[in-house]
């Protein structure tokens, strides 16, 4: 083949950001401070500001879907890589608000 010459079987077509998208990312994450209608989490990747996520809160026995905006990202600085990302939720049916009332008032109960 010479040299040059295009060897996928697609070629590729820059577009310089004329097309636009959305990226849906599953990623584990541990909940380090949780509220009524927001949280902090740590994620092995940043989320990016202002962005929408869809998140899953497992809370002992049931678990809460709801939709969440990122308002604060920061980098983990005590030793760990990774980072803090807070988010403010923004829908949630009532069944998932009643469970998470109830799992923030037995938190709150054993919290000094």
């Amino acid at each position: 083949m010479p040299q040059g010459e295009e060897r996928r079987r697609h070629p590729r077509i820059r577009l310089e950001g004329r097309a636009v998208g959305r990226a849906t990312v599953l990623a584990e994450f541990r909940v380090v401070g949780l509220w009524e209608n927001g949280g902090t989490l740590e994620l092995p990747l940043p989320l990016a500001l202002g962005s929408l996520c869809d998140l899953t809160l497992s809370l002992g026995p049931g678990s809460v879907d709801l939709k969440a905006r990122v308002v604060q990202v920061e980098a983990v600085t005590d030793g760990e890589t990774g980072y803090r990302v807070n988010v403010d939720f923004l829908t949630m049916d009532s069944d998932d608000q009643a469970l998470l009332q109830a799992f923030l008032d037995r938190e709150g109960r054993g919290s000094p």
